[in-house]
C-alpha cells in the first residue's frame, strides 16, 4: 500500500531537487524515497553503533570505529 505525503521545501532546496531529478532522470518522489532510505540506514547504524559501544565498554573492550562497523555490517 502506498501513501502520499505533502511536504514544503525552501526555494533553494526545491531547485536542488528539480536539478537532481533531471540529472538522475527521476521524479521527486523517487529522489525523496532514496533520501529517506539513506536517512533511516544512517540512523539505524548510529543506534546500533551506540549499543555496541556501550556493551563493549561494559565488558572492558575498546573498539575502533572500523571494528564497530565490521561487527554491525
Amino acid at each position: 500500500m502506498r501513501h502520499s505525503l505533502s511536504i514544503s521545501l525552501p526555494e533553494g532546496m526545491y531547485k536542488q531537487l528539480k536539478t537532481e531529478c533531471k540529472k538522475e532522470n527521476a521524479n521527486g518522489s523517487e529522489v525523496v524515497r532514496q533520501a529517506l532510505r539513506v536517512y533511516f540506514f544512517r540512523r539505524d547504524f548510529a543506534r546500533a553503533r551506540q549499543k555496541a559501544m556501550i556493551e563493549a565498554e561494559k565488558r572492558g573492550i575498546s573498539l575502533t570505529e572500523e571494528e564497530v562497523f565490521k561487527k554491525i555490517s
